[in-house]
């Protein structure tokens, strides 16, 4: 197997993850009055200013885009974000809770505009992965890493298992 191969089954792990979050559900609040919304499940009529939905995240995008809604729960403002940095360098050997999906609502939310975020996220970027390649050189098993992201899980499967191989093949005397 080649490291492309490798790299490869990585990214497709990475897309399926990428897929469950766009077709997974998200909260918004109505910021105008809409008199009918037609949705894959059916419609919805007569929805007021200040109501709260809960659908399919590409349907609350567009309605965001169409600045007919605004997310509920906003958790990448700068507060927040410095809050979740502030708590992975004050604790070193520990990965801290991070929202679902995390890495890839910070990835949507840099890509719409150019962010004073960007070296905040790059700075828990860096230090999560610090942590997890820590983890995986000592050979933690999955099942007592806590916290990792749907995302991380993937990257520290990949990492374990090349870490795994590495020592079976520089181990002298240990029967394979």
């Amino acid at each position: 197997m080649s490291v492309q191969t490798v790299v490869d089954e990585f990214r497709q792990a990475l897309r399926r993850i990428e897929v469950e979050f766009e077709n997974s559900m998200d909260e918004v609040s109505m910021l105008k009055d809409v008199q009918k919304l037609v949705l894959p499940s059916g419609s919805i009529e007569n929805i007021r200013a200040g109501a709260s939905l809960r659908i399919y995240r590409w349907i609350a995008e567009k309605l965001i885009e169409k600045d007919l809604a605004k997310p509920v729960e906003d958790i990448l403002d700068l507060k927040t974000i410095l809050q979740l940095r502030w708590k992975e360098r004050s604790n070193p050997a520990e990965l801290q809770p991070l929202p679902r999906y995390f890495y890839l609502r910070a990835r949507k939310a840099l890509r719409d505009q150019a962010s004073e975020l960007t070296p905040h996220l790059k700075d828990i970027y860096s230090l999560r992965l610090t942590k997890i390649m820590s983890l995986a050189a000592k050979r933690v098993p999955e099942s007592a890493v806590e916290n990792l992201t749907a995302e991380e899980k993937v990257l520290y499967e990949c990492l374990l298992s090349l870490v795994n191989a590495w020592y079976d093949f520089i181990e002298v005397g240990e029967k394979k």
